[in-house]
């Protein structure tokens, strides 16, 4: 005789993956005119300073599915304000998730 387990049932929405590492910077589109790049290439030389040659995770994140597009954009944004640091493309690493809890997008720089 073979038991089994009942199966849980499906949550309504999946939960957001987290990622546990702090990020570098956080950018929040929140406002459209939000002045980053500056701030962010700031963040960028420092982090080479500490370690050269280290890698970037861009992570755009929006609030729903129908926004991927504008939150692919903003991290592609992202990532040129990182290159423009002389940082090479193959160092950077673009990402997309939803997360519903959020109103606006945001891009997330972490390193690697």
């Amino acid at each position: 005789m073979r038991a089994s387990a009942a199966a849980a049932p499906p949550s309504a929405e999946p939960a957001p993956r987290v990622d546990p590492r702090a990020p570098l910077a956080t950018i929040d589109f929140a406002d459209p005119s939000v002045q980053y790049e500056a701030p962010l290439r700031g963040a960028v030389r420092a982090a080479e300073q500490r370690r050269p040659g280290i890698s970037y995770d861009v992570v755009g994140i929006v609030p729903s599915a129908e926004r991927a597009a504008a939150g692919q954009v903003a991290a592609q944004e992202a990532m040129g304000a990182i290159a423009r640091e002389r940082v090479p493309a193959e160092r950077i690493r673009l990402g997309l998730r939803v997360d519903p809890s959020l109103t606006a997008t945001r891009v997330l720089v972490y390193v690697r």
